[in-house]
């Protein structure tokens, strides 16, 4: 069983807060995924995509998976949403997203909509998020970063 199916696993009986973003979990993940096999996805913006999916694998992040179950997941999708919105801006097209997304509901809307109830979803967390990920690093060290939708 590969982390897709595992986490597809995990998500599946989840009945509570934000239910509708934590089953879409398994699809998050595997936009990251498949956007490191798009040869459309510079360099540059590598390592902030690996960042993403290595923060879905580990158990103990911000909001831990491990003390509050399903519901955890609730910052590893802001924080693939919040990659993915980096990604579309920086490679100036919708279709990255749109054409490596495996979902139902159409891409681009729903980043928008996480990243839009940020304060809902994580609070206060954003910074801790990026600091410890690295991303924050990686934002700055080249590429102006997009003013948060929140």
């Amino acid at each position: 069983m590969d982390f897709y199916d595992w986490l597809k696993q995990d998500i599946a009986a989840y009945e509570g807060r934000h239910d509708d973003l934590i089953y879409l979990a398994p699809e998050f993940y595997r936009l990251l995924t498949n956007l490191l096999d798009d040869a459309r996805l510079p360099g540059r913006l590598r390592p902030l995509v690996s960042c993403a999916i290595a923060y879905f694998i580990l158990p103990a992040d911000v909001i831990p998976e491990e003390l509050y179950g399903p519901y955890g997941y609730v910052d590893d999708i802001f924080l693939c949403a919040f990659v993915a919105d980096q990604v579309r801006e920086q490679v100036g097209m919708d279709e990255i997203l749109a054409e490596n997304w495996e979902g139902e509901a159409a891409i681009i809307p729903l980043v928008q909509e996480v990243l839009a109830k940020e304060q809902d979803l994580i609070g206060d967390e954003r910074e801790r998020i990026l600091r410890y990920t690295g991303c924050d690093r990686l934002l700055s060290a080249g590429e102006p970063v997009p003013a948060s939708s929140a």
